[in-house]
């Protein structure tokens, strides 16, 4: 016996209570927000971790490498990733961008002082009664040098911060470190120009060159003159 297709049913559809007993009203149950814990949880994909091993916390990549599904590309807790992963903290960039900036005051104030040892020396000579200080002829080559090496030595350490910002790592410690490289060369190209003039280094060293006390000649006598008496 074929079965008979089951009909349309054509009949109007009722409205919300409408079959209701009169007096009737509907209560939600008492647990109806309490989570269903007898069932697992349904999982995305299957995982290659073994049975009983604790999950990977957000961030963290999975035994195969792979990151988390639904945390990659997110920055981290902290702030913005970075490109290992590791959060970057947000007061990075304005203390590296003060550091720069005072760093290249601080490389503007030591060419200027490189430049005027000349006159500071001079000074130091009038002080102490050294006599005029004449500059060897490589102080000025040291003076040059050191100036260079001052604005590149900013100027690397500024190139650098700035690629590190952009990679979202950490890059206040350039700063410091490019200032402490340039008062290195501050101390020793301002030594090199002290080195060369010996009479402030034996002033300093306390060896004082021997005075010279001038010698006045001897006064002639003149031979008493005799007395002739009448």
């Amino acid at each position: 016996m074929a079965e008979q297709e089951p009909q349309p049913d054509d009949r109007p559809r009722p409205k919300y209570g409408e079959l209701a007993p009169p007096g009737w009203v509907w209560h939600p149950p008492a647990d109806a927000d309490r989570l269903d814990t007898s069932r697992p949880a349904p999982r995305d994909e299957p995982s290659d971790a073994p049975a009983g091993a604790p999950l990977p916390r957000f961030g963290e990549s999975r035994p195969g490498g792979a990151p988390h599904p639904g945390t990659a590309g997110r920055p981290g807790p902290g702030g913005e990733s970075s490109a290992t992963g590791r959060p970057v903290p947000t007061w990075n960039v304005t203390l590296t961008v003060m550091l720069t900036v005072f760093g290249f005051f601080g490389m503007l104030y030591s060419i200027t002082g490189l430049q005027g040892i000349t006159a500071s020396m001079q000074l130091l000579h009038t002080t102490n009664d050294l006599g005029d200080y004449t500059p060897a002829p490589v102080v000025s080559t040291l003076i040059l040098v050191g100036s260079i090496i001052l604005g590149v030595v900013w100027a690397v350490s500024a190139v650098i911060a700035a690629w590190l910002l952009m990679k979202r790592r950490l890059a206040f410690w350039v700063p410091l470190v490019a200032g402490i490289v340039a008062m290195t060369v501050l101390l020793i190209f301002s030594g090199a120009v002290l080195a060369t003039d010996p009479a402030l280094l034996s002033f300093y060293s306390g060896v004082t060159p021997p005075a010279t006390t001038p010698t006045t000649p001897p006064t002639p006598t003149t031979p008493p003159t005799p007395t002739t008496t009448p």
